[in-house]
């Protein structure tokens, strides 16, 4: 029982985090999400923030093992023909297990990044810069792979992907913010059209 209840607590406070975000989300509200006294929390967490982190490095693994997941089934691929399928996946997952709870975990992630709390701030943008890194030098490799075999231009692979992340990351947000209505099929061809137009200026010639 205890363990359905620490579930349901995480559950209804991702819930609150995302909608409301960390600063509006009061215990109390919490407590009342779930169906019991605020006292009674401090049976399974001791704070908003350790509740918050806990929650928080759930999905940062979650998203961690999924992009991992992703280089390994593109592992096979020309650079590319990887690095656009590298860019659709992370832009139509929410590294979420569950569809259902998928549009809470992009809000909360879009609350994190984009308005993090004050108190919070430097820490999550570390967090954040140090998981992009380790997962950059991978995307490294397949840009410098691709240079070598003339696929993609001869030019910084520092600054291909600086314009990579610019562009995946914006058009991220675009699409969680004011394209979030659209279907999966009309995302897909935004995408597409997208990364066509980066493509035309990072091929090798």
């Amino acid at each position: 029982m205890s363990g359905q209840t620490k579930l349901k607590i995480k559950k209804n406070a991702l819930i609150l985090f995302a909608n409301n975000g960390y600063e509006a989300t009061s215990m109390e509200k919490i407590a009342s999400a779930v169906g019991i006294k605020k006292s009674s929390l401090y049976a399974f967490i001791t704070s908003k923030e350790a509740l918050f982190w806990e929650i928080y490095e759930e999905l940062e693994h979650q998203y961690h093992n999924y992009m991992e997941q992703v280089l390994d089934d593109s592992k096979n691929m020309l650079p590319p023909a990887r690095l656009h399928y590298l860019f659709k996946q992370y832009l139509m997952s929410s590294q979420s297990p569950s569809q259902q709870e998928a549009p809470v975990v992009q809000a909360f992630w879009i609350r994190a990044m984009f308005f993090p709390p004050v108190d919070l701030k430097d820490r999550l943008l570390m967090r954040a810069l140090n998981r992009e890194m380790k997962l950059g030098e991978r995307y490294m490799e397949i840009i410098q792979d691709g240079i070598k075999q003339g696929l993609i231009r001869k030019d910084s692979p520092e600054e291909i992907l600086l314009s990579y992340y610019s562009l995946r990351q914006g058009l991220y947000s675009l699409m969680n913010v004011f394209m979030h209505e659209l279907t999966d099929e009309q995302k897909l061809d935004k995408i597409d059209k997208v990364w066509h137009n980066y493509w035309q200026g990072i091929e090798g010639k």
